[in-house]
């Protein structure tokens, strides 16, 4: 592969930069890389929730871009520098570049959590730093550099020397095979809401925690996992009252014309 094919066109040999160069899109990457731009493509396709809590396909990455431009905060702000701060991380769905990092593209770099973090980070979305203080993410810093990170996902615990999970390896595992898409285990995505919360029962929400049991199951019992997820669940339910009872708080002040710079900062 060269510059040509990646800027001009596959099997190109000659161009006009003025005309014909171009900044590759996934669609580009495609090209070549068939299988995994299907998959990625495919959350589109797989990700339908049952009561309606997110509009098809979404949260994800093959619609990270539209998610972004067609939110009316986004839409509406003056300061479009702050805006653009949002689209850099809602590139993935036009870009590969966000994982691989251009112009080396390395697997081996996309496979490690802090390849995720170029995003998933911050006060919005502090997966990151939720992930690296936690006991896997605590072997990761202490123990990854060992690790071969050339090996394939479905080869990293018994030949990479991986003895604690990536953001990769949960993410995208699904019933044994790993795939870029991402989306086929999501339950609570960014915003657990009481429409989640109070469906939980329903047979979709089911069968994505049973392949996530399936996931966990690789290293730990069915049983323990089955416990740590219930846990998990009963901590969030237990943050969505909270947060439901304040939002009642913060509506209450809203209406009373209390909130700081509601009547100024318009």
């Amino acid at each position: 592969v060269g510059c040509i094919d990646c800027h001009m066109g596959v099997n190109k040999d000659h161009g006009q930069h003025q005309t014909e160069l171009k900044m590759p899109d996934a669609a580009a990457c495609g090209q070549c890389h068939v299988k995994q731009f299907a998959e990625r493509e495919s959350e589109r396709d797989t990700f339908t929730w049952p009561q309606g809590q997110w509009p098809k396909g979404h949260p994800s990455h093959a619609l990270s871009y539209k998610a972004n431009i067609k939110t009316a905060v986004w839409a509406a702000m003056d300061q479009r520098e702050v805006a653009e701060g949002c689209t850099f991380c809602h590139t993935t769905q036009n870009t590969c570049n966000s994982c691989h990092t251009r112009n080396e593209f390395s697997a081996a770099e996309a496979r490690k959590p802090r390849a995720c973090s170029t995003c998933h980070n911050g006060v919005d979305y502090n997966e990151s730093e939720n992930y690296l203080l936690s006991k896997h993410g605590t072997v990761f810093q202490t123990r990854g550099d060992k690790w071969d990170w050339s090996t394939q996902l479905s080869d990293a615990l018994e030949k990479g020397g991986m003895n604690a999970p990536t953001c990769q390896f949960c993410h995208m595992e699904y019933q044994g095979q790993f795939t870029h898409n991402m989306v086929r285990k999501v339950r609570w995505a960014f915003e657990p809401t009481p429409k989640i919360a109070d469906n939980l029962h329903h047979p979709w929400f089911q069968g994505r925690k049973d392949a996530w049991v399936g996931t966990c199951s690789n290293c730990h019992s069915d049983s323990f996992s089955r416990a740590y997820l219930d846990s998990m669940d009963k901590g969030v339910m237990s943050g969505i009252k909270i947060t439901e009872e304040s939002r009642s708080v913060v509506l209450k002040l809203h209406n009373d014309g209390l909130l700081p710079g509601q009547k100024t900062n318009r």
